[in-house]
């Protein structure tokens, strides 16, 4: 890391001693096919000087730095994430203005920082940033922002993984995962309540091994979704909460924990009606391939 910083710093004095001019070995715009060279201070104070006023929390003259359609798309977003800030400090490491004709009227600011947040409920939150902003030459403004961050190891706020998970000889963590598997349930629920037993066979692999309530273990065959609601006059399925995880760093097999209430209504007159707790595991077809459940009893109050 240090070698990378005195390598930046060196950028950043010849930027400085160049006065913007071009030069032809600066970089090179693969996509445009045309050199970068070094941009003005002007950019750079303006990038700066919207830092200052996110440090003192001044979320007015923060966006007074970026152009009217940021403002427009995103002042409510600030105010309401400044307003959660009890103190906050993004410390500017490096700054190295850009600029290429591959992308023109534009010069493209790049910050390398540390970020320190303290909110206002006592959660905390660190991480490294490489933030890039976009200063328009028309509107001597900023227009866009984007960035990668790498998070602190021990951050309170943000982790990439946490918890226990005992394996059969030693533990691991859990990463929350997003490969549609939140969007897997939702639909299974909503073609479930709609009883269409081959839309629901859609979300399951071929074959999905089964732990009931009582803990018998059975198999079902992806064609006999299709039937699974012959006997069943209606159902009521609401979601109450969903979470999504992984064992940390392994192929791309995840599950997630569910929890709602079920009511069932079967033609014979019996039923249920109960708070259930289901885990989906998926495979790496992203197709759900087992499920365990537990339920209890809804009493009337």
């Amino acid at each position: 890391m240090k070698k990378i910083l005195l390598i930046a710093s060196a950028i950043v004095l010849l930027a400085s001693s160049v006065s913007a001019q071009k030069l032809v070995k600066a970089g090179m715009l693969v996509e445009k096919n045309t050199p970068w060279y070094f941009g003005t201070e002007d950019a750079s104070n303006l990038v700066l000087n919207a830092i200052k006023a996110y440090n003192n929390i001044d979320a007015k003259t923060y966006l007074s730095y970026f152009d009217d359609k940021y403002v427009k798309n995103n002042s409510d977003r600030v105010y309401k994430e400044f307003a959660t800030f009890k103190a906050v400090n993004r410390k500017v490491n490096i700054v190295i203005p850009l600029r290429s004709e591959g992308w023109p009227n534009q010069t493209e600011v790049q910050i390398y920082d540390d970020l320190d947040r303290e909110y206002k409920n006592g959660s905390k939150h660190k991480q490294q940033e490489h933030r890039v902003y976009i200063v328009n030459d028309s509107s001597k403004k900023i227009s866009m922002v984007w960035g990668s961050i790498i998070l602190d190891d021990k951050n309170e706020y943000g982790l990439p993984n946490g918890g226990k998970v005992y394996l059969k000889n030693d533990t691991t963590t859990l990463t929350l995962t997003n490969r549609g598997e939140v969007e897997t349930i939702e639909n299974l629920v909503r073609d479930w309540n709609k009883m269409d037993g081959n839309a629901v066979a859609k979300y399951f692999d071929d074959t999905v091994k089964i732990t009931t309530n009582e803990g018998r273990k059975i198999k079902v065959a992806n064609s006999e979704w299709a039937n699974m609601f012959k006997d069943v006059e209606s159902i009521e399925w609401k979601l109450g909460m969903i979470i999504p995880g992984k064992i940390t760093n392994t192929d791309p097999e995840s599950g997630i924990v569910v929890l709602s209430t079920f009511k069932e209504k079967k033609k014979d007159g019996t039923g249920k009606n109960v708070n259930a707790y289901h885990w989906f595991s998926y495979g790496v077809n992203k197709k759900i391939k087992g499920i365990n459940w537990m339920e209890s009893p809804i009493l009337p109050k």
